[in-house]
């Protein structure tokens, strides 16, 4: 049974406000475990606590609804992509760019590192992919071509042109430099009991794996019917876990509680910049949707007058 685009009421934004509002709820639980139930060294919960359930069905709920308000809702714009000028599209996209390339420095700093360290107790070649170094380097190598094709989709945003487009390899680099982040999180040598900062980040690189996908496909032309749908879903999710576990992280640094936080799982601008090119991309999105709306719109009232001139000279 078909059930996409029903539902004429529910607002294209619809999504985008539900993993706002969740978010705002969550953040306080999220600051509370960090300070009381948090382990710093692991990340993981210390005990048993009823914030964890309720950050369980926070997050369920906001799958379920994101999903739910982007494949119902009617009014969710075509699988294309505007060219059009927009300089917050531009400004979120650069953020988003830098946040990729710090994560680029990072992982690779943390490759060399780990490299030395493997050569000096002579690491069999089997015994050094165990330790995630090919998820890692390839994580620094795919996040430079990932920061090359980002920033030319936020320059094309600035000069109104279609640039990003041609670049159909580039196009798909983002995504490939998520899937090896969530590569190296699985390869994680943990028991998954009691996990909290690692689950969020799984759900996160879920949703923005997904979204990156459907980003790629429209950015390039290569959509299906679906694809904005999905693009909205996923990111509407991918908005929620990458802010949920990340704004926490950013206010206690800022407020001078850094050192609470698990050393594997700091700020990440990378994370925090894809939620902010999300937002900025479904608005924009919307935006262009609905101005050609208006345009269309003039363009049959203009049509409307030619007829009714004509209608007047042929009376005359």
């Amino acid at each position: 049974m078909k059930i996409k685009g029903k539902y004429e009421k529910i607002s294209p934004l619809a999504s985008l406000y539900t993993a706002l509002a969740f978010l705002i709820a969550a953040v306080p639980f999220r600051m509370y475990q960090l300070f009381n139930i948090i382990e710093a060294d692991t990340g993981f919960y210390k005990r048993e606590d009823w914030s964890v359930y309720v950050m369980y069905v926070l997050g369920g709920l906001v799958i379920v609804l994101c999903y739910a308000f982007s494949m119902l809702s009617k009014n969710i714009p075509a699988s294309k992509s505007p060219y059009r000028k927009n300089k917050f599209m531009a400004a979120m996209s650069f953020v988003f760019a830098g946040g990729i390339l710090i994560d680029v420095v990072n992982s690779f700093s943390a490759f060399l590192i780990n490299s030395k360290s493997l050569a000096a107790i002579d690491m069999s070649v089997v015994s050094t992919l165990n330790q995630g170094q090919v998820p890692l380097l390839l994580e620094s190598v795919l996040g430079v071509f990932a920061t090359i094709y980002i920033i030319v989709f936020g320059i094309s945003f600035i000069d109104g042109r279609t640039t990003y487009s041609q670049y159909k390899f580039l196009a798909v680099t983002p995504l490939f430099w998520a899937m090896s982040r969530i590569v190296l999180r699985f390869l994680t040598k943990i028991a998954y009991i009691n996990i909290s900062d690692l689950l969020l980040e799984i759900f996160m690189l879920t949703a923005m794996m997904i979204f990156l996908l459907s980003f790629a496909r429209i950015s390039v032309g290569l959509s299906n019917k679906g694809a904005m749908r999905t693009a909205f879903a996923s990111g509407t999710v991918g908005i929620f876990f990458c802010l949920v576990a990340n704004l926490p992280r950013l206010i206690m640094i800022l407020t001078g509680n850094g050192a609470k936080l698990p050393e594997d799982y700091s700020f990440s601008l990378a994370d925090f910049g894809f939620a902010l090119f999300v937002i900025a991309y479904i608005l924009n999105v919307i935006s262009s949707a609905r101005e050609n709306d208006m345009k269309e719109l003039e363009k049959k009232d203009d049509q409307i007058n030619e007829m009714e001139i004509d209608d007047n000279f042929l009376s005359e």
